[in-house]
């Protein structure tokens, strides 16, 4: 029996995976007894990986000391084990749907790809200059979301494009600015033809 606190969670169709802050990862089907596998560290990031049948066979998880595990599904046998730099681990991404590659984003901003045919296993590609809370591949790049801003990288680590939170929070205020105009421009009519009612009636 297990009484840590819940820190991650995913649910599937045939049940459901918790992650434990005493780092405990337990797969409880809808029907069955349920598994365990307790890991060294706390599970910062889980993300669910699609084999062959179409199926969730495995689940990748990110630590706060930068290892990155797969477990099987629905036994909970390692499969494989990375380490990066230590610093937890803030995202995942799969690289495409027929490779085991993955994307690893951390909170110091350091980019690593990970895989059985990766050099090593493991490679940094590069470092983003804030932590990355997401990460994901679209085309040609990398787009690493930091809070609020976003930011398209090339796979050398040349940045693209990027979209501060600042642009983002201007553009809300103006927008919230027009519709507060537009309320006061509607409740100063209202208020004009209410005065007209109360005018006295000269015939």
């Amino acid at each position: 029996m297990t009484n840590g606190t819940v820190v991650r969670s995913m649910v599937l169709n045939d049940g459901y995976i918790i992650a434990l802050d005493d780092g405990m990862i337990s797969w409880r089907p809808n029907g069955g007894r349920r598994t365990n596998y307790r890991l060294q560290y706390p599970a910062a990031v889980l993300l669910g990986m699609i084999g062959p049948t179409g199926y969730c066979e495995s689940v990748i998880i990110g630590d706060t000391r930068g290892n990155i595990i797969r477990l099987s599904l629905p036994k909970l046998e390692l499969l494989d084990a990375y380490e990066t730099a230590g610093n937890t681990v803030r995202s995942i991404w799969r690289v495409s749907d027929t490779s085991d590659r993955l994307l690893v984003g951390n909170d110091s901003g350091h980019v690593w790809l990970i895989g059985r045919d990766v050099p090593d296993n493991c490679v940094l590609l590069f470092k983003h200059d804030e932590c990355i809370t997401s990460i994901k591949t679209h085309q040609d790049q990398i787009t690493i979301h930091s809070g609020w801003s976003m930011y398209n990288y090339d796979w050398q680590g040349v940045l693209k494009s990027n979209h501060s939170s600042s642009d983002i929070f201007e553009y809300k205020r103006i927008e919230r600015s027009n519709r507060r105009a537009k309320l006061l421009q509607k409740k100063a009519r209202n208020t004009a033809y209410g005065g007209m009612l109360d005018l006295p009636i000269i015939s």
